[in-house]
């Protein structure tokens, strides 16, 4: 009797269980908006409305369907909402030579534009969806109205830091070999260690009274005091040169904060938030420069969900989409992208060569999985549409991230955060099998 109790027991709950799933499956049915290509995002703009902050997000960086899903979305935003500033996820060196591109102050050609200065990533911005994007934007550009402003990338990234030194001196170079002669003695403070932030990371940890700190420090608050000529005391400086110099400034001046922090508390969460804190710096900068115009940002999925709906809260880690959220409140629009299986370009570590991976399936207890379960391949999903779907999604589940570096032997521990998916992102948008970005040979 006691046998047969326990079974009807286990049956009970698989029917139950079974019952569940069904429900949250006709839930989820009823609220997505099945897409047609990559092009279908009229339902996604009704939902932005008038919201002047539109972030982007991506699960896997090395996905072409997530470039032009992003891409295509983009155009429809600047040609019908009037955006103005696209930031990215990308370092400002490279970015800038595609804006000088687009704003068609510089005579290269698009492919010379994406023929970026670091090997391991060229592939972000060196691909056939990023060459059609940037000739659509330049055009666009050209045919706007003599006096309106053209729309501008700028890159939030933190990775320049050789380059940017350089681009601080030859600026400095057009004014005074005084002021030249003084970056040029704080930035070689960093010689002492080959020129490695790792060793100098470490060197500092033992001993604080080798940091470059105040070098660099001095040399952001050159540009941002005005201590060289600056446009508000000069007009007839170039405004736009003096903001990149004064950027890149800013970027040897937090990367050498991230590292020397890092080395000296062993948490990388301190050295991911001063990067996520640099970014939110640099767009506050450069929105400023432009007056406050509507932008778009282009990230991966784990800097503009809201970190703390993410498993990262446990670890003190803050990201860009939290300190957006935070800062203008219900003006911004998170989106974020997630597919199931596919392809993707990516590399075993960051100084490898990057080929064509198999993304595998994704875990059972992820987000992916249960999307995957509704048997639709391509769908938008507003998340804020009930109680009902937000409490639904917002359960803990799993959900994959892709950078550049794709480990699918360890993905567990290497790929996966638990996440609420409601309070991470307004909308999100799926693709059930996704393929590589297509390289461009730029060299």
């Amino acid at each position: 009797m006691l046998v047969i109790s326990l079974v009807f027991i286990m049956d009970a709950f698989r029917s139950l269980y079974s019952s569940s799933l069904q429900s949250q499956r006709t839930l989820l049915s009823q609220s997505i908006v099945p897409l047609i290509d990559l092009a279908d995002s009229t339902a996604l703009i009704k939902q932005i409305n008038d919201i002047p902050y539109v972030l982007i997000g991506d699960s896997t960086h090395g996905t072409y369907e997530f470039y032009q899903q992003r891409i295509n979305i983009s155009q429809r935003l600047i040609e019908e909402k009037n955006f103005k500033l696209i930031v990215l996820e990308g370092d400002l060196p490279n970015i800038e030579r595609l804006n000088q591109y687009v704003q068609s102050s510089s005579p290269i050609t698009a492919m010379q534009a994406l023929n970026v200065s670091n090997p391991q990533g060229a592939w972000l911005w060196g691909n056939v969806a990023m060459l059609n994007f940037i000739q659509w934007l330049k055009k666009h550009n050209e045919q706007l109205p003599a006096g309106e402003q053209k729309v501008r990338l700028h890159g939030l990234d933190i990775y320049s830091f050789d380059r940017s030194r350089q681009e601080v001196i030859h600026y400095l170079q057009w004014f005074s070999p005084l002021a030249t002669q003084q970056a040029q003695q704080r930035y070689h403070c960093f010689n002492r260690f080959d020129n490695n932030l790792h060793h100098y990371g470490e060197a500092v940890a033992k001993k604080p009274s080798m940091s470059c700190a105040k070098g660099v420090i001095e040399q952001f608050e050159d540009f941002s005091l005005c201590r060289i000529p600056c446009p508000e005391e000069y007009p007839l400086i170039d405004r736009a040169a003096f903001f990149y110099a004064k950027e890149n400034a800013r970027i040897v001046k937090n990367t050498e904060k991230s590292f020397r922090i890092q080395y000296q508390t062993g948490d990388d969460s301190n050295s991911w938030n001063n990067r996520d804190l640099h970014m939110m710096e640099s767009f506050l900068a450069v929105s400023e420069s432009l007056e406050q115009p509507k932008t778009i940002i282009w990230a991966h999925n784990s800097h503009v969900g809201d970190a703390r709906a993410t498993q990262m809260v446990q670890s003190h880690q803050l990201n860009l989409g939290q300190l957006f959220r935070q800062t203008f409140g219900q003006n911004i629009f998170s989106i974020g992208m997630l597919t199931y299986k596919g392809f993707v370009w990516a590399a075993d570590d960051w100084d490898s060569q990057a080929e064509i991976k198999v993304l595998l399936n994704a875990h059972p207890a992820s987000n992916e999985a249960l999307f995957h379960s509704l048997g639709i391949p391509h769908f938008m999903l507003y998340l804020h549409q009930s109680p009902a779907l937000e409490k639904l999604l917002n359960v803990t589940r799993l959900q994959r991230h892709v950078g550049v570096v794709y480990r699918p032997q360890d993905e567990m521990d290497s790929h996966y955060t638990e996440t609420h998916l409601s309070d991470q992102f307004d909308a999100i948008i799926f693709i059930e099998t996704t393929t590589p970005v297509i390289h461009l040979n730029t060299r």
